[in-house]
């Protein structure tokens, strides 16, 4: 097996010159057998940046969207570029998504938009019940439980399956769309996250629990630690440090408070992201 590399193809920050970044996420991973493409960010940026690094997309295996928002699945309007390649999505990640403006609390749409009428190609497959493996070694988790005390579900996210939904209409959103992807490794277990809306710490708990405490080599994640407290912040890196993980990327919506913690806390083995950069795993 050699070496998996990961291409960030858009990220919320960029230093390389020519390259663009945007507020989204987008991964070109090449596990040595397949290449995956994990979320497409919000637009075509992960296309310019994948083409100024030279990436064929005719060579993939299959793209995985983590989540239904639009800065993970925004670029999915451009899909035809990608190939005629099985597209895996959890199926509740069609919902109405909706999120509460954190000083305002007005209400705006963050959901699917089916720009590229992409949604129902006969490749897309609309993933349930928890768990799936899409090749050797390769999973998709989903409908990740709240187990860890300070990681509750969030009151800021919303659905609804109606069109025009009023406050009586949505629903907390649990986000059971999100989906992990876990590799295996010789080195120990690889797990991407999009957004990790329900907690960095749940998401590894139940990959444990599916792996029976396998070791986790790797961590690239949006942490979603933003707007977190710094008690919940100190608490999540405590545990991230407990594990032991070879190499963590805090990405995307971990926040720049929260990646810098990281940083601090876990010294060389927190790999800071960026657009346009290539990780050897």
């Amino acid at each position: 097996n050699r070496e998996m590399r990961v291409s960030i193809l858009t990220e919320n920050v960029v230093y390389k010159r020519g390259f663009l970044a945007e507020h989204g996420l987008s991964l070109l991973i090449d596990t040595g057998k397949e290449k995956y493409l994990f979320d497409t960010g919000q637009s075509n940026v992960f296309l310019y940046n994948a083409a100024k690094l030279r990436i064929d997309f005719g060579e993939l295996n299959g793209v995985i969207l983590s989540h239904g928002h639009y800065d993970h699945c925004g670029g999915m309007e451009h899909w035809r570029e990608l190939g005629d390649v099985p597209i895996y999505i959890q199926e509740k990640a069609f919902e109405k998504k909706y999120a509460e403006s954190f000083r305002s609390h007005d209400l705006r749409y963050i959901g699917l938009e089916n720009k590229g009428n992409w949604q129902d190609e006969a490749n897309v497959k609309k993933l349930s019940g928890g768990g799936t493996q899409i090749a050797e070694g390769v999973y998709l988790l989903s409908e990740i439980p709240y187990t860890t005390y300070f990681e509750p579900m969030m009151g800021s996210f919303w659905k609804s399956n109606s069109q025009h939904p009023g406050h009586h209409e949505l629903l907390v959103d649990s986000m059971e769309d999100e989906q992990l992807l876990v590799i295996e490794q010789e080195e120990g277990l690889c797990v991407f996250a999009g957004c990790a809306h329900v907690g960095i710490i749940n998401c590894l708990r139940y990959v444990q629990t599916i792996f029976q405490d396998r070791k986790i080599h790797c961590l690239m994640a949006g942490m979603h630690l933003r707007n977190c407290d710094a008690k919940r912040l100190e608490k999540t890196i405590h545990i991230l440090k407990e594990q032991d993980i070879d190499i963590v990327v805090p990405m995307h919506c971990t926040g720049m408070r929260a990646i810098a913690a990281i940083r601090d806390f876990l010294g060389s083995a927190c790999v800071l992201p960026e657009a346009g950069k290539t990780i050897e795993i």
